[in-house]
């Protein structure tokens, strides 16, 4: 596959021949899978992408990822600070091939990640050109910018011919006109549209969440778990943007490790 950070419009065409070349045939494993996690700080988004079999690189906005290797995850990792770094880490990935040597690409803190890259874009637009009222005050362009860098960056991510798991942060909007209480993954961009946008891309969204269940062993007792959701949870005005493109993973996992989801992706066990 070509790199696709060459910008192609219908001023700069592609010939059919180039075309050509990258037609795929349809079958069962004709793609990489592509998922999100989401979910509340220490919910266990790191903890679960660390369960990942294989080998790995890791892109990192946060220092949570320290747990991955400390849990048995193997590869590289790489912080990414700002959006020059994450055009690099695509580019890199595809110098050498580079992502032909992974099982699996993880991104870890996207939400932060789109954080750093906005106030980069202020204080570069502060102290270049000194049209902004404080180094760390967003304006306007720095949010839509940020939003069109994501939409531009991921995309190149998602087409690699490589495993990806997002991690983000969970957001919750004011009731809504129906009274909902409306949960989705933490990107900015006109509340939901810009996440919807980057959950479209995905095979799987999942909102993972810590809750309290009734104990069966002790009756009258609860015990914590980690439920990662795939269907919206059967709750009196909240609604939760999640969902899965297999047809097979069900409602939800308990205590997931990605093993468990893998395997039900591929049909190993009962929804």
């Amino acid at each position: 596959m070509a790199n696709t950070t060459t910008v192609r419009t219908e001023r700069r065409p592609m010939s059919t021949s180039d075309f050509a070349k990258e037609i795929v045939r349809l079958t069962d494993d004709s793609e990489s899978i592509n998922g999100m996690v989401y979910g509340d700080h220490s919910s266990g988004k790191t903890h679960l992408a660390s369960t990942l079999p294989g080998k790995q690189f890791w892109l990192v906005c946060e220092p949570g990822f320290k747990v991955a290797g400390r849990q048995g995850a193997t590869g590289g990792a790489r912080v990414i600070q700002d959006s020059a770094t994450a055009l690099a880490a695509v580019d890199w990935l595809y110098e050498k091939n580079r992502y032909t040597k992974l099982d699996w690409l993880v991104l870890d803190g996207l939400s932060t990640m789109q954080d750093r890259i906005r106030l980069s874009y202020t204080q570069e637009a502060f102290d270049t050109r000194g049209n902004r009222a404080h180094r760390n005050l967003p304006d306007k362009p720095d949010y839509f910018n940020t939003q069109n860098f994501l939409k531009a960056w991921l995309p190149q991510l998602v087409d690699m011919p490589v495993n990806l798991l997002i991690t983000a942060h969970a957001y919750r909007t004011d009731r809504t006109d129906n009274g909902e209480l409306l949960v989705f993954p933490g990107i900015q961009g006109k509340v939901t549209e810009t996440a919807n946008s980057i959950a479209g891309l995905m095979d799987f969204t999942g909102y993972l969440e810590l809750m309290n269940v009734k104990s069966r062993q002790k009756p009258g007792t609860v015990r914590e778990i980690r439920r990662l959701w795939f269907s919206n949870p059967n709750r009196e005005d909240v609604r939760v943007i999640c969902g899965e493109k297999f047809g097979n993973l069900g409602k939800y996992i308990d205590n997931p490790t990605m093993p468990k989801i893998l395997a039900k992706i591929n049909g190993e066990e009962e929804n």
